[in-house]
C-alpha cells in the first residue's frame, strides 16, 4: 500500500493536479466526445476551512456492503410513453389522427399546460361533436393508439409490432389528461382495448368491455365491439385514468376457436382513445386537449427488492456494514424486466477482462475503502478557487496542511452549500486504491 499512496503523493505535489476522464453521450446513448478535466482542489490553498468547525473521525471496517434496488411492480410493455422518440419506428410506434401532434413547450413559454412527464405531449383541437351526446359518440373519429384501422387485415409482422404482454398476466393502462376549456361541460373520452393475436395465419381478437370488467371473444375483428367512455369530471387541470386490466387465459371464452393450451404465447395491446365527444353547442368552449404519460405496464412475477451483497472474505469484522438504499439503477438485473435496468458489460482498468456488473465495481470499491479504519474529514470552506465554481460532487479535495498532509485526495461523500455566501458545507474521506479486497458476490431478494 505504501508504494501506491507514495506514487500517488508524488503525483499531487509535483502537479497539484488530478485529471478525470468523462465520456458524453446524447439521450438515445450515442457518443459525442470524451472530457478531460482537473477536478482536483487543494485545502486550505483553493478552499479555506472557516469556522472553526472542521473535525476529523475514523470509520470502523466493514464486513460487507450492499448495494439495495427497488425491482418495479410493472414493466413498460411500451416504451414511448413520453412520446420522446420517433412514434413512426415500430417499437415505438403510436397510430395518431392527422389533427394530434407531439410539442414540447419552448423554453421560456407559458403555455396552458406543462407536461407531466416534463418533456413532450400529445397536443389535439379536433372533437367528436354533434347535437347530442349518443349522435357525438357514434362519431367515433380516434385520438392516438398502439392501432389504427381494421386490425382483422393486419399481418403477422405488424400484429407483433404492436405492445405484446403475457396472456395470464396483470396488465395496468394509464394515461393522463388535461381539458383546455373556457367553461366546465359534460365531455367524454372513449377508450377501446383489445388483445390480439395472430395464429394460423388468422388474426384473433379479444375485447375488454368495462361494464363488466371482463373479456369478450370478438367473432368478427373487422367490427368493434365494446367501446367504453370516461366522463370528464373536471376541466382545466390534470387528471389521471388507471385501468387494471383482469387476466385473460386464451382459449377460455365463450366462441373462442382455440383451446387453452393451444396458444401461449404473447398478446398485443390494442388501445386507443377518441377524440373529446361532446355537444356542438358547447364545442365552442373547448380548446384543446393535452395527452400526457401514457403507459402500458405488465406485472413483474419477482419479489420487490433486490440486494446486490459483496461480503469481504478477509476482513476480520463480524457485523459491520454498508448499504446504499432505494436505489432505481442496477446494472446486475440487465436480464430482468426491471426499468432501471443498464445494459452492457464492465470491466476496471485493473482487470479490463474481468467482466463485472456495475453493482459489485460500487460494493467493491465500498469494502475496499472500509477494509481498515478509514479517515473522513467534515467541516466549512470557503470557495477562492475561481475554476470550477461551484464545487461539485465529482470534485477531488486534497488536505494539504503544514501540519498534516495526506497522501490522497477525499472523496466527496456529501455537501450543503451557499452560492450566495460561497460557503460549503464538506464531508469527504480519504479513499483505499490498493489492490481489491478479496470478496463473495451474490444477488438475494426479499
Amino acid at each position: 500500500m505504501g508504494t501506491i499512496r507514495d506514487a500517488q503523493l508524488d503525483l499531487l505535489t509535483n502537479s497539484g493536479q488530478e485529471f478525470i476522464q468523462f465520456k458524453r453521450y446524447d439521450k438515445d446513448g450515442v457518443y459525442l466526445e470524451t472530457l478531460v478535466e482537473d477536478v482536483l482542489l487543494t485545502a486550505p490553498d483553493e478552499v479555506i476551512p472557516i469556522g472553526n468547525d472542521m473535525t476529523v473521525e475514523y470509520l470502523t471496517p466493514i464486513k460487507k456492503a450492499e448495494y439495495i434496488t427497488k425491482v418495479d411492480a410493472f414493466k413498460d410493455a411500451h416504451p414511448n410513453s413520453h412520446f420522446m422518440y420517433s412514434t413512426s419506428t415500430n417499437s415505438y410506434r403510436w397510430a395518431n389522427d392527422t389533427s394530434v401532434s407531439f410539442v414540447s413547450p419552448a423554453e421560456g413559454s407559458s403555455p396552458v399546460a406543462f407536461p407531466l412527464s416534463k418533456n413532450t405531449y400529445a397536443r389535439t383541437a379536433s372533437t367528436n361533436n354533434a347535437s347530442t351526446m349518443s349522435a357525438a359518440r357514434a362519431l367515433n373519429v380516434g385520438m392516438i393508439g398502439t392501432a389504427a384501422g381494421d386490425t382483422s387485415t393486419l399481418t403477422e409482422s405488424q400484429v407483433n409490432a404492436i405492445a405484446p404482454v403475457p396472456q395470464k398476466s396483470d396488465v395496468k393502462i394509464e394515461f393522463e389528461y388535461f381539458i383546455d376549456s373556457d367553461a366546465d361541460f359534460d365531455l367524454e373520452i372513449a377508450f377501446e382495448l383489445k388483445y390480439i393475436l395472430f395464429h394460423n395465419s388468422t388474426v384473433i381478437d379479444y375485447d375488454y368491455d368495462a361494464e363488466t370488467a371482463d373479456w369478450v371473444y370478438n367473432t368478427n375483428p373487422a367490427v368493434k365491439k365494446e367501446r367504453n367512455f370516461i366522463r370528464v369530471q373536471d376541466h382545466n387541470q390534470w387528471q389521471k385514468f388507471t385501468l387494471n386490466v383482469p387476466q385473460l387465459a386464451v382459449g377460455s371464452l365463450t366462441g373462442d376457436p382455440l383451446n387453452i393450451g393451444d396458444y401461449t404465447d404473447t398478446v398485443h395491446v390494442d388501445f386507443r382513445l377518441g377524440l373529446p365527444i361532446m355537444l356542438t353547442s358547447d364545442a365552442s368552449n373547448f380548446n384543446q386537449i393535452f395527452i400526457d404519460n401514457i403507459k402500458i405496464s405488465e406485472a413483474v412475477q419477482t419479489r420487490s427488492t433486490a440486494i446486490m451483497e459483496n461480503k469481504s472474505s478477509t476482513t476480520s469484522v463480524i457485523s459491520n456494514f454498508y448499504q446504499s438504499k432505494d436505489n432505481i439503477l442496477s446494472n446486475a438485473l440487465k436480464n430482468s424486466k426491471h426499468d432501471g435496468r443498464i445494459l452492457g458489460d464492465f470491466v476496471t482498468r485493473i482487470s479490463p477482462n474481468a467482466v463485472k456488473p456495475i453493482d459489485q465495481l460500487i460494493t467493491q470499491e465500498m469494502i475496499n475503502d472500509y477494509r481498515e479504519y478509514v479517515k473522513r474529514f467534515e467541516g466549512t470552506f470557503f470557495n477562492t478557487n475561481p475554476e470550477p465554481i461551484p464545487i461539485s460532487l465529482h470534485n477531488k479535495l486534497w488536505m494539504n496542511f503544514q501540519t498534516n498532509q495526506e497522501p490522497v485526495s477525499s472523496i466527496i461523500d456529501s455537501m450543503s452549500y451557499s452560492l450566495k455566501k460561497n460557503e460549503y458545507k464538506i464531508v469527504c474521506h480519504i479513499p483505499n486504491q490498493d489492490d481489491d479486497v478479496s470478496a463473495d458476490f451474490q444477488i438475494k431478494y426479499e
